[in-house]
This record gives C-alpha cells, structure tokens and sequence, in this order.
C-alpha cells in the first residue's frame, strides 16, 4: 500500500475512452490512478492500490461481482475500499455488490468530480478505521502485559508465602 499522500487508485473499466476519462481527471485532482482493463490484471494489480474502483460487467475470467468477493478474501485487499461505478443500476445490482463486499455504489453516468469525491471520502474512512484497529491493538497489548505482570508478581508473592509456612 503506498504511504503517500494521495491514494493509488486501481480503475478498472472495459471502455478505454470512460477509464481514460476517470484517470485523467482523477490526476488533475491529485490522486494517482492505475488502469487496467480485466478482472485478471486487477487481481494481479490489487494490492498495490490503496483504493479499488470497478465495475459490474467486466472482461475477464470473472465478473465483477467476483472480482470484489476475491479481493475480500484476500489477506492483502480484504480492507481495501471498493468503489463500484457501473450502469447497472438496479436496486438488486446495488444489494448484490453490497453483499459482495463494496463499500460505495456510483451509477454511471457519474461526474469525475462525484468519483473523485467518493474515493477520497472512502479512503480517509479506511484509514481512520486502520488507525483505530492499531489503537485497540496497542491498548490490549498494554493491558495483557498489565495483566502479565500483576500474575508474576502474585506468583512470587504466592512463592514467598508458601516458603515462610
């Protein structure tokens, strides 16, 4: 994942003319977006983005659907944010992509200003989320060190205790 300032954003689209367009806008904002056309180069491409933007209809061995279960059950893209924006815009297409595991929905057409909103606010919750996870993680660590060192200082007061009698 890049540690930089702005998020790499994979852009996955069949229609060169419509991933273009979103990459070119997406750099005039900032953000640093890596194209690819199938489902196959984007699991191959995944876990070097910080942010997944997909659609439902892609070419590849899988749909899109299945693009987002996979990289939900990949140790290295299962927290990263997905983004779908696609012309299927039925409320079951919308269930569907939210059961798979997407975390925003854009109908096409969509504003390149709308998906790049959308990516930023979807990155920032990730990264607020990653940074509560490691406070948590920090305070159960301190406090099963606590724990530890209050057991070993029972056990040898239990031991000083049990060699007076």
């Amino acid at each position: 994942m890049a540690l930089q300032s702005q998020p790499v954003v994979l852009l996955i689209d069949p229609y060169p003319d419509e991933r273009q367009m979103y990459a070119e806008y997406l750099t005039t904002v900032g953000l640093r977006p890596i194209e690819c056309d199938n489902t196959e180069e984007a699991l191959a491409a995944a876990p070097g983005a910080d942010v997944i933007v997909t659609g439902l209809r892609l070419a590849g061995p899988v749909d899109g659907l299945e693009l987002i279960r996979r990289l939900r059950l990949g140790e290295r893209t299962r927290s990263k944010p997905i983004v779908v924006l696609t012309a299927c815009v039925w409320q079951t297409d919308r269930d569907q992509a939210r059961l798979a595991g997407c975390d925003a929905f854009l109908p096409k057409p969509c504003l390149p200003q709308a998906l790049a909103t959308e990516i930023k606010l979807v990155w920032q919750r990730s990264r607020a989320l990653r940074a509560a996870g490691e406070r948590e993680r920090t305070r159960a660590a301190k406090a099963r060190l606590r724990s530890e060192a209050l057991l070993r200082k029972s056990a040898e007061v239990s031991e000083r205790l049990r060699r007076r009698k």
